[in-house]
């Protein structure tokens, strides 16, 4: 007994040994970051160049916002006990038609990833990139499948993509402010907060944040150029835009309210009172899928609000010079909103061939008969007289001109 005893003892002592070895062994190979609501797991990839690299994918920087917190602005994450395994993307926010199967459309969608080329927690900190998709603010995502880092990744930059609210979920607001404005270009500020606090942990260096999107993004990370800094903080450093501006006219929605209560009315057809408040309690007792099928009813685009980060007019401030004085480099892409086509999509089209003043800045100066009559004859040059749904190319075209109009 007593060597039966003896021999328990040691194997206790051996697998104690052995756990707190691989526990450390774990802990050192650059995979595991403590953040201050618990512990990550990522994974080691490979770059173009066939070099490591670390990846942090599906870290939750703001709590779901889901229940009480639909169509309100983004609450931290909570704290989660264990290590939380971020070694995949398996979420991205409502949208219509996504090409990859593997990612499934959701609310619970407000992560990040991290992708470094470094080992974390190393004390050269890194310049930072942080991407912002594009995707007309109604689809697309920050996930590796789409805009993963592996071309990027070997140039000493540390690179950041997320999620952030699209279409109804993050564009749908009142004026009151009782469901707030411009929910998803908020929940890009929430993300830039997260970068500043946690970014320092991956080897990142939150002094040295390079903003940058493509289309919609481009278009917000315009917007985040605007004014001056809230509360003086600076989030970022410089910016690259690619394709839109605040310039261009496009994206953008009035008659917030009256959007709201008629998104309210369609869904309970008991509301009928101009009450935001209770308009917020239809909102959030309704089904997910069933406020989404009416997202095609809606204007979706970027309100100006009378205080914040977004009361600033595109042309007022351009003409100004009320922008943040960080370097910007901006450009445009060959072939903007070709990624419709991958979509499979013609809501888009549509829209544009019923409504081809749409294509024209609505600050110019033109009556509502002149806008429409300027809109389709440019929509007649680019498809020589037939449809946008006809001919995809023409659309792209008259986008592209649109776009390097806008950034000159």
């Amino acid at each position: 007994m007593k060597v039966f005893k003896v021999s328990q003892i040691f194997i206790l002592i051996s697998l104690i040994a052995l756990h707190e070895s691989t526990a450390k062994y774990i802990e050192d190979d650059g995979t595991i970051v403590q953040l201050e609501e618990g512990k990550i797991r990522g994974h080691i990839l490979k770059s173009e160049k066939g070099n490591d690299y670390y990846a942090f994918q599906e870290i939750p920087y703001a709590a779901p916002p889901v229940g009480e917190n639909r169509f309100q602005l983004a609450k931290p994450p909570k704290p989660w006990t264990g290590v939380l395994n971020t070694t995949r993307n398996t979420k991205i926010c409502h949208q219509n038609l996504s090409p990859y199967t593997n990612l499934e459309p959701t609310e619970d969608c407000l992560y990040i990833n991290v992708y470094t080329p470094q080992k974390p927690g190393s004390n050269n900190l890194l310049p930072v990139l942080l991407y912002i998709h594009g995707g007309a603010f109604v689809f697309e995502a920050g996930t590796f499948e789409y805009f993963g880092p592996k071309f990027v990744i070997d140039s000493g930059i540390v690179v950041v993509t997320f999620n952030c609210r699209l279409g109804v979920f993050g564009f749908v607001g009142t004026n009151d402010g009782v469901i707030p404005l411009n929910i998803g270009l908020k929940d890009q500020i929430s993300a830039m907060e997260w970068v500043q606090k946690n970014i320092h942990l991956f080897g990142g260096d939150p002094n040295h944040v390079t903003i940058a999107g493509e289309s919609s993004g481009s278009l917000a990370v315009d917007y985040h150029l605007l004014g001056p800094w809230e509360n003086g903080k600076q989030l970022f450093h410089a910016a690259i835009m690619q394709s839109l501006s605040v310039l261009n006219g496009l994206l953008v929605q009035d008659n917030e309210t009256n959007t709201a209560l008629s998104l309210g009315r369609a869904l309970d057809p008991e509301f009928k009172s101009n009450d935001t408040k209770e308009l917020l309690k239809v909102l959030q007792n309704a089904e997910a899928s069933d406020i989404f099928k009416l997202q095609g009813f809606l204007t979706i685009g970027v309100s100006q609000e009378t205080e914040g980060p977004f009361s600033y007019n595109g042309f007022e401030a351009f003409l100004s010079g009320n922008y943040k004085n960080v370097p910007v480099l901006s450009g445009f892409t060959s072939e903007e909103a070709a990624g419709i086509a991958t979509l499979g999509t013609t809501d888009i089209l549509k829209f544009f061939d019923d409504n081809p003043s749409q294509l024209i800045d609505p600050k110019i100066n033109m009556s509502a008969e002149d806008r429409h009559i300027a809109g389709t004859l440019r929509k007649q040059l680019y498809t020589h007289n037939t449809s946008f749904v006809e001919d995809l190319g023409g659309f792209i075209r008259v986008i592209a001109v649109t776009d390097f109009l806008s950034m000159q």
